[in-house]
């Protein structure tokens, strides 16, 4: 017989807010006793008939740290059958006061000088006159070695979003050219290097690749079947900029095959072989990228091919992860897991956003935007130091439970996210924490101009771990851009309209 906790967070590992916790058992049990201690003590002990506790009654009495909890279930007549022991963390919430901005602009312009820069470790034959990280999406921001694999579908668009961001704001600064020129070049290499027409995934993007090869890492020649939303936005970016019809017509194309391959319940699946269209994992919780960019083509064709898609997939995401909180199924390097055991937030700042947008006409819309954005501010945000991280600024953003650190791409997602939730509730409090997220981006810099990807340790003065994702940093240089923009032009004036950016 054995205790396993069940629900949503039944893998967490930390909590801001008090969680309800609950569990099963395979007996019989007359009832549970239910311990919580600090390193010192005991701080509270229940005797509870049913299987859950909510913390709140005692939340306030727990210190910040390690806490320690232990199940011991009965049978009907006080004999102790089984036990189960829990560990995890109090951490410290919000407190964010309103701040000052650092110099996001002079930060952008370091950061894009970096990343437009030629390779520093030379170039294989397939990458010569290509940006350096079409084929390599790593790269040691001391020695400037570069790694040996990539993932084009997810980092390529990262890098049009933000060259593009860049050149719109800032036409006439020195890397202008240069950032739209290989925007571009992002561009045309996911043109030329894609699957064959005939596959089930017709002309889909790679999404990872490695050693010159169109394959590599856990996901060998399967794709992430979703990343193709990200590209067909970065093709409409494209588009719009370039007024080239072979970005459009790439979008459209993309548009048509996601509505094939959407499944009755309005959802698609997460990890395919793109020949056979065999589904290699079922479950991803990520069905508003695609649903916004289908919406977006619409718009861009003028259009009504995509409605029912677009209103399938939202319906299936208020129904699905919304109530069950099972955001998972995110990324390319991590492999299967059960539910809820590797939960993440890309795709909960993409449902805040879409619904933020939409609430308008969607009243109940922004009060769900709310309790995500709150979900992860619960699971994922890290508010200020704390033991068993790094000691980077705050506050920053964790991405998955898989790979549980702070990086600047998330707290770039999050600073958007917030944004948006401030233009719709005109809450200062989401602005004053958007501020705060993008003043901590810009503390975690290099003198090079990069950003650190793993957060810059305030005792060493530097990341522990120089191996940055540059496409990482591009995110959170698009962030610190539309941060900058709406902070010039608040609530639409001068051309900011939030919901056409991308990041």
């Amino acid at each position: 017989m054995e205790i396993g906790f069940v629900g949503w967070n039944a893998y967490s590992s930390r909590f801001v807010v008090a969680p309800r916790l609950e569990w099963e058992c395979s007996a019989d049990v007359g009832h549970y006793r239910v311990r919580i201690a600090d390193r010192a003590a005991v701080i509270a002990d229940r005797v509870v008939k049913e299987p859950l506790w909510d913390l709140g009654d005692i939340w306030e009495q727990l210190p910040y740290g390690g806490i320690d909890l232990l199940i011991e279930a009965f049978d009907h007549d006080g004999h102790e059958m089984t036990s189960r022991h829990r560990q995890f963390r109090k951490s410290p919430g919000c407190d964010v006061k309103k701040q000052v901005p650092l110099d996001w602009r002079d930060a952008i312009h370091r950061n894009i000088a970096y990343l437009v820069e030629p390779a520093q470790d030379g170039m294989e034959e397939y990458e010569k006159e290509l940006p350096r990280f079409c084929w390599r999406s790593t790269e040691n921001s001391v020695s400037r070695k570069r790694g040996n694999f990539a993932f084009p579908a997810l980092h390529n668009p990262s890098f049009i979003f933000a060259f593009l961001n860049y050149a719109e704001l800032f036409p006439s600064a020195l890397n202008a050219a240069e950032a739209k020129k290989q925007a571009r070049g992002y561009g045309d290499w996911l043109l030329k290097h894609r699957h064959p027409e005939k596959y089930v995934c017709s002309l889909f993007p790679f999404s990872t690749i490695g050693n010159g090869k169109y394959k590599g890492g856990c996901e060998d020649t399967a794709i992430t079947l979703f990343r193709g939303a990200r590209v067909g936005d970065a093709m409409l970016a494209l588009y719009r900029t370039f007024k080239d019809e072979k970005y459009l017509n790439y979008a459209r194309h993309l548009g048509t095959v996601f509505a094939r391959l959407q499944k009755d319940d309005g959802s698609w699946p997460y990890r395919v072989d793109p020949e056979t269209g065999e589904v290699k994992e079922e479950y991803t919780s990520s069905a508003i990228a695609p649903a916004r960019f289908l919406e977006d083509l619409d718009r861009t064709l003028s259009t009504g091919q995509f409605t029912t898609v677009v209103t399938k997939a939202v319906d299936w995401t208020l129904k699905n992860p919304v109530r069950t909180f099972l955001w998972q199924g995110q990324y390319e390097d991590v492999t299967k897991y059960p539910p809820f055991q590797n939960l993440e937030n890309w795709d909960v700042n993409e449902t805040i956003r879409y619904l933020s947008f939409h609430a308008p006409n969607n009243p109940a819309y922004l009060g769900i935007a709310g309790k995500l954005n709150a979900f992860i501010e619960d699971q994922f945000v890290i508010w200020a130091e704390e033991d068993g991280f790094v000691k980077c600024p705050t506050p920053s953003v964790l991405e998955q439970y898989a790979c549980y650190q702070p990086m600047e791409v998330h707290t770039g997602n999050w600073l958007f996210s917030l944004l948006a939730l401030y233009e719709r509730s005109r809450d200062a409090s989401f602005l004053d924490r958007a501020i705060a997220a993008g003043n901590a981006i810009v503390r975690g810099q290099y003198g090079n101009g990069a950003f650190s990807t793993w957060g810059c340790d305030r005792r060493f003065g530097r990341p522990l771990d120089p191996w940055d994702w540059p496409g990482c940093n591009a995110v959170a240089s698009s962030a610190l851009m539309i941060l900058l923009k709406y902070h010039l032009f608040p609530r639409g004036e001068g051309g900011c309209v939030l919901w056409e950016q991308r990041i």
